[in-house]
């Protein structure tokens, strides 16, 4: 069984983590370029009046840059800065600096190189970075926090639709994946579960090479293999790597509209399981009321989700999907008011409307 690493938790967590929550992409300007104000009990350079952007790494799934996300306790995260120097336009800071941690409960600096500023988690707490000038004035000032890793997942490399709750098996053929790291991050409002960054994380795949710090490629074939993924301040894990060369069944997700109106449309996604797993990576081919085919593969984002519309006005408009050696089909009935189908999922696949992993993403979980 593929298994991840889940780190010691209770039955309410294990099903939180399967549902997974959504990311939230924060702003990643420091809080003088977000106010236009010198902060409260600081002196503030004249270099940068109008503040510092604090850039955080790239998340595998994540089509945009995000402030840094937290770090996890062990693990760093590079932070690069960039200032306005009063043309409008964006440059990574070329002035000389200095980085304090004010006294780094939940990070702590950890070196610095060129324009960027390597951070180490240290707590489950949160405290400024601060970036000072040579005169030890403030150029700006940014929250970082640290959190404790839970949980380990397999995640695709692009958007597919995955239902919450299912482990990933892969297609086979050149596959880009994700590992994504999760953990309590805590708040005014109380722990709430996101991404965490660590980029000095270890990765081991037979076969693979890293294209990022969370991404790995292979060649994959059919079979199942060992990851072996170390992180934060938690011991090496094992996980699963799973790889399929064809699926059991197609369905259409649980959840689905059963209903589109004319000159509307409506976006329809489907399920690929083999041994009770999503399969990630699948070419999808879809016929929507007898016209051409329609493909989507490696390069399509959602490729297991298919936009249908009509200029109809009564009947029906019939879908099939074809993955993995599988297909199924469905009619929506055409119709003014948009319902949701009592669809019946297909054996193994949860009744609850899966997160686009545009956002998040359910994986083989590894608990540490």
């Amino acid at each position: 069984m593929a298994q991840a690493v889940l780190f010691p938790t209770n039955m309410m967590r294990l099903l939180y983590l399967s549902l997974v929550s959504i990311p939230l992409v924060g702003c990643y300007g420091g809080e003088r370029r977000e106010t236009g104000e010198c902060p409260a009990g600081e002196t503030c350079s004249d270099l940068t009046p109008t503040g510092l952007d604090f850039i955080g790494n790239r998340l595998i799934g994540e089509l945009l840059l995000s402030g840094p996300r937290p770090t996890a306790i062990g693990g760093t995260q590079a932070v690069a800065l960039e200032y306005d120097r009063g043309d409008g336009v964006d440059v990574a800071l070329d002035l000389p600096f200095t980085a304090d941690d004010d006294g780094g409960i939940g990070v702590k600096v950890d070196s610095t190189t060129g324009s960027q500023v390597i951070v180490r988690g240290a707590g489950s707490r949160t405290n400024y970075l601060r970036i000072l000038d040579s005169d030890g004035f403030l150029m700006d000032r940014k929250e970082l926090t640290g959190a404790a890793l839970e949980t380990i997942e397999l995640v695709p490399a692009d958007f597919e639709n995955v239902p919450a709750g299912l482990e990933i098996a892969f297609a086979t053929g050149p596959r880009q994946f994700g590992i994504a790291l999760y953990g309590d991050v805590q708040t005014s409002s109380g722990p709430r579960l996101e991404r965490l960054i660590d980029t000095s994380m270890e990765l081991s795949l037979a076969g693979s090479t890293r294209e990022a710090w969370d991404t790995l490629e292979i060649n994959a074939t059919a079979g199942t293999s060992t990851l072996s993924v170390t992180a934060g301040d938690k011991p090496a894990a094992t996980m699963d790597f799973i790889v399929v060369d064809h699926a059991d069944s197609v369905a259409v997700q649980a959840g689905e509209p059963s209903t589109i109106a004319p000159n509307t449309s409506e976006s329809i996604c489907f399920t690929a399981l083999s041994g009770g797993r999503y399969v990630a990576g699948l070419t999808w081919t879809y016929v929507i009321d007898g016209a051409s085919p329609i493909t989507k593969g490696n390069d399509a984002l959602t490729r297991n989700c298919i936009s249908v519309s009509t200029q109809k006005t009564t009947g029906t408009v019939t879908v099939q999907a074809t993955a993995g050696g599988q297909s199924t089909a469905m009619a929506l009935t055409v119709g003014m008011a948009r319902t949701t189908g009592e669809l019946t999922p297909a054996a193994g696949e949860p009744k609850t409307r899966a997160l686009s992993h545009a956002t998040a993403t359910a994986g083989d979980r590894a608990s540490m």
